[in-house]
């Protein structure tokens, strides 16, 4: 199996990754917190699978954002490096489900001290990582997300949960009248929601705080 090490990171403005170096960059650093990474962007399946993880590392250094080393280490450095080092250290994991009447999709957050990326999910199975917003919190980017999916589809919602979080605690959002929202919590089965109406974005961003747990 390929070993891999990392060198210093900067963090990404947006840059995307196959299945396949996801899983790689998810492997990098091993441990429990790159397991719950790998479940968030639903690789977790083959993090053990050294077919997978070479396909990827052999990628990342076909599009030069790794190296090969003579010694048979892979490194990665720059905004690839940021990525890799988030995945192995993220103390918090916030997925948003973005819904519509056809479907929908989620994406993720991770965090640790000192990095924050979006993970966004695009065709065939790939992920763009992007940075945070400098200028906003980590919660008011998460509304951000929220607020632009509800403008675009005003008929959809939105959940918000904190993947670490054992109770399984989920925001549902939708968009009420004359620019309120309506919000509502519900327990890890999904059940016995607490709907409110008409709330302002002030109390939706104090439930936001609270799922992330701030």
């Amino acid at each position: 199996m390929t070993e891999i090490t990392t060198e210093a990171a900067t963090i990404p403005d947006a840059i995307g990754y196959g299945f396949a170096e996801m899983v790689t960059l998810a492997s990098l650093e091993g441990g429990e917190a790159a397991v719950l990474s790998a479940e968030a962007l639903r690789v977790d399946g083959y993090l053990d699978n050294t077919d997978m993880v070479s396909a990827g590392a052999s990628s990342l250094v076909a599009r030069g954002l790794a190296k090969a080393e003579n010694d048979g280490l892979l490194s990665v450095s720059g905004p690839t490096a940021a990525v890799a080092a988030l995945l192995s250290s993220a103390i918090r994991r916030i997925e948003i489900s973005l819904l519509t009447a056809e479907g929908g999709d989620s994406v993720v957050f991770m965090e640790n001290d000192d990095i924050h990326l979006l993970f966004q999910p695009r065709a065939y199975f790939t992920w763009w990582a992007m940075a945070q917003r400098p200028d906003v919190t980590a919660p008011e980017a998460n509304l951000m997300v929220i607020k632009q999916h509800l403008d675009s589809n005003p008929g959809g919602g939105a959940t918000l949960r904190r993947r670490e979080d054992p109770t399984g605690q989920t925001l549902y959002v939708k968009k009420g009248g004359h620019g309120t929202w309506t919000t509502g919590t519900a327990d890890s089965r999904q059940e016995n929601i607490a709907e409110t109406k008409d709330v302002n974005e002030a109390f939706l961003l104090d439930q936001i705080r609270a799922i992330r747990q701030d």
